[in-house]
């Protein structure tokens, strides 16, 4: 009878032993960073790959939409088929506040298959669509979601290898949507007149699938956080316990990751203005479309610099000193450059070369600077997180955009410019807060 009555407690004894050795064995776990050779190398190599899809994606959306605009949807008014690339660009980030813990959970395989199958079928879907609902099924929701899946593990995948020469990883892996934003646009303009819409959405279909293959072959992480649950509950508790896993607000408890998000809501706002309206500036002030295009393709370019660059940098001086100082360099290239000079074309043409070098450290540093505030076998959780909230701005940046823009007129693009350098000086603040809630008033420090 005495053993009966004492063997649940044993065993629970026993879970407790275990959970606390498993603790002991990720918080060992979590200073063992190979920080290189050939898997950790392969792993970065990979999640460049990965990113030359999925972040070229995002960047390309303008030149879809042009074509569509122009041709299966002529009919159609222009912000309506706006509605379809905002929501494309909200869903390849909303859902990461659970992808994330998924990925911290289940690692980075299932996640790939499932998301690089969605973004296929997508893509094969989206060549044959004529109608504004076939193209909100097809690219927005099928493509946006395949895509909102698989940008966690291919980032978050270096993050597990990588800690002092977590910048320079990340940045070479992010190199990888610079790449795809410059190369897929001009594949795509190039096969439009070529081989019409249809073969060109295949090509870029199969180009996916044949770049997340790799990917996935390469990827690999190596902790996993495991979700807390009970024995023998109701089918009901474990819902309730799972989605209390997936769901976990908690980081918010946290101010130095809320003052992060902020930051890095506001600075990827105004990234996302710049891209998505440079162009439209440049022709109101007397720019040709191609010199337009030129001046935006300018920009990306530099960005290849700038996220290189700063990032082997920020792994001697820390990712938060580094990521002010190319946030502020930013800000003054809007408001010292673009505001006052905006309408001379010598004048964009330096600061598309300017800004695409400081503004593009939003893209590779973000990951590097949570990675300071978050254990590894939590990173998922946390960056998914981010981006949930993120993707708010992305839905409703675009028809801000253009509800600053109004008339079109040079007056409502200058109030416009002034839009753009003041969200990233805002954002600039709240990175120095979140600094400060680590390392208080200390300047000379490597955070």
């Amino acid at each position: 009878m005495t053993s009966e009555k004492n063997s649940p407690r044993i065993d629970v004894e026993n879970q407790l032993e275990s959970l606390d050795s498993l603790q002991t064995s990720l918080k060992s776990e979590e200073y063992d960073f190979p920080d290189g050779g050939w898997r950790a190398n392969g792993v970065v190599l990979g999640s460049f790959v990965g990113l030359i899809v999925t972040f070229g994606l995002l960047n390309s959306v303008g030149t879809i939409q042009s074509y569509i605009s122009s041709h299966q949807l002529k009919d159609t008014d222009t912000s309506t088929v706006s509605w379809i690339f905002s929501i494309f660009l909200w869903l390849s980030f909303f859902f990461g506040g659970i992808v994330g813990p998924l990925f911290d959970n289940q690692g980075s395989r299932k996640l790939l298959i499932i998301g690089t199958c969605l973004m296929f079928v997508g893509f094969m879907t989206m060549s044959i669509s004529t109608t504004l609902y076939q193209f909100i099924l097809c690219f927005s929701l099928c493509i946006g979601i395949g895509n909102c899946i698989i940008i966690t593990p291919l980032v978050g995948s270096v993050s597990h290898w990588f800690l002092y020469k977590r910048g320079i990883a990340l940045g070479i892996a992010t190199l990888g949507g610079s790449v795809g934003g410059a190369c897929i646009p001009l594949l795509l303009r190039s096969l439009f007149p070529k081989i019409g819409f249809a073969w060109s959405i295949r090509v870029l279909g199969f180009f996916t699938l044949f770049c997340m293959g790799f990917a996935t072959l390469l990827l690999k992480e190596r902790f996993k956080r495991p979700f807390l649950i009970e024995r023998n509950p109701s089918k009901l508790v474990n819902l309730k316990i799972f989605c209390q896993n997936i769901f976990d607000l908690t980081a918010f408890k946290d101010t130095k990751f809320t003052l992060l998000v902020i930051a890095t809501f506001l600075n990827e706002l105004s990234l996302l203005l710049l891209l998505t309206y440079l162009s439209s500036y440049a022709t109101t002030q007397g720019m040709s479309d191609s010199q337009a295009y030129f001046l935006v393709t300018i920009l990306n370019l530099t960005g290849l610099v700038g996220r290189f660059l700063p990032n082997i940098l920020s792994d001697y001086i820390g990712y938060f000193n580094v990521m002010i100082t190319m946030l502020i360099g930013y800000v003054i290239s809007c408001l010292l450059i673009w505001v006052p000079f905006g309408s001379n074309i010598q004048a964009l043409y330096a600061f598309a070369v300017i800004a695409g070098f400081f503004v593009s450290s939003i893209l590779s540093l973000t990951p590097a600077c949570l990675g300071v505030i978050t254990s590894t076998n939590q990173f998922g959780l946390r960056y998914g997180l981010l981006y949930t909230f993120v993707s708010l701005g992305l839905l409703f940046g675009i028809p801000m955009g253009a509800a600053v823009i109004g008339d079109g007129s040079p007056e409502r693009y200058q109030f416009f410019a002034i839009l753009c350098g003041l969200l990233s000086s805002i954002g600039v603040c709240f990175f120095i807060g979140c600094r400060y809630c680590i390392v208080s008033m200390k300047i000379n420090v490597k955070v």
